[in-house]
């Protein structure tokens, strides 16, 4: 199935190289996004494979449909929603998998109670500057008393974030972040969190947290190599965390 899974990546990189791309910029930060993600959207698909048995699936923020994509191509039964999915039209053309317009933050998400048996929310939660709460019972709303919810944000306490506060950087360059508005459509990150914090938005919006896992899809790389090993000893200073969890109310 990985060979599967690289075959399907490869193939979208070339596309997108050939140009099939909404404009330079979203073009630029598709293909960019795409290999700094492959590792990501690997260990993502080891989760579904895991939690996910029936039903229809969603992908809340799909963009750049890169997901979205492989989750059709492997024969599932995937929608994606996004808060302006026309940004992305050429890279969507010939796709067969339905799209949702929808900004999840302002707007009621337009599918039946109970509609999915897994909900993906995938590095959106730190990109969310309005209303998480209300967002994450809307997802509630719509999961299946039987489904899974899937949420994957970055840890606000990873060695690489400890790294850019003694560097003077922060967790981010807000302006940059900011600027994705303007470049992109999307707003960039707005803040991260630790494990506990997300737990609790979890918790007090109706979901009871099945597992919770903490992972880094890629090596740190020269002077700071040495801190893979504290990685290795110390999950909590991994990059990403991953919550997996069931709705009930």
């Amino acid at each position: 199935m990985e060979k599967r899974i690289e075959d399907i990546f490869s193939k979208m990189e070339l596309e997108l190289t050939a140009g099939q791309g909404a404009s330079a910029d979203l073009q630029n930060w598709s293909l960019n996004y795409l290999k700094n993600h492959r590792s990501r959207y690997l260990s993502d698909y080891k989760l579904v494979e895991r939690y996910y048995s029936k039903g229809e699936i969603l992908e809340l923020g799909s963009a750049p449909f890169q997901f979205t994509a492989l989750l059709n191509d492997l024969g599932l039964p995937v929608t994606g929603v996004d808060i302006d999915p026309g940004r992305f039209e050429a890279l969507l053309k010939g796709k067969d998998f339905k799209v949702v317009k929808c900004d999840v933050e302002k707007e009621s998400l337009p599918f039946e109670d109970n509609a999915f048996h897994l909900v993906l929310f995938n590095e959106i939660f730190e990109h969310m500057r309005i209303d998480p709460i209300t967002t994450l019972k809307k997802i509630g709303r719509i999961l299946h008393p039987d489904g899974f919810l899937v949420l994957s944000t970055p840890n606000l306490y990873s060695i690489t974030t400890y790294i850019n506060f003694l560097l003077g950087k922060g967790f981010d360059d807000p302006y940059e972040q900011f600027e994705k508005i303007h470049k992109f459509g999307h707003m960039g990150h707005v803040r991260e969190y630790s494990v506990s914090q997300v737990g609790r938005f979890l918790k007090e919006t109706g979901f009871q947290t099945v597992e919770v896992r903490l992972q880094s899809h890629r090596p740190l790389k020269g002077l700071w190599s040495p801190f893979n090993l504290v990685r290795k000893v110390a999950p909590g200073f991994h990059a990403f965390q991953t919550h997996i969890c069931k709705y009930v109310g």
